[in-house]
Formats: C-alpha cells, sequence, structure tokens
C-alpha cells in the first residue's frame, strides 16, 4: 500500500510540473491501485472489479 501511495504523489507532482512521461505512470498507477485493492480486499460485500 505504501507503493501505491507513493507512486500517486509523484503522478500529483508529475502533473504539476508538466513531465512528458505523467500520462504513462497514470496508467501504470491505476493498475497497480487495482490490483492492490483486488488483492488487499477481504471484506464480504462482492466488488465487481
Amino acid at each position: 500500500m505504501l507503493s501505491m501511495f507513493i507512486l500517486w504523489i509523484v503522478v500529483f507532482v508529475g502533473i504539476f510540473r508538466r513531465w512528458r512521461w505523467t500520462p504513462i505512470l497514470v496508467l501504470v498507477t491505476l493498475v497497480w491501485t487495482a490490483l492492490l485493492l483486488r488483492l488487499h480486499i477481504t471484506s464480504p460485500i462482492p466488488l465487481e472489479f
């Protein structure tokens, strides 16, 4: 979960500094976030990802 937090910080810094590789990092971070949530959610409520 810490890696997800750090990646999102880098994404926001990249947006404000207008780094050219930020859109690629956004896609990677979204996939990583979805993967971590899918692996760590243990709630009995079914979520559709």
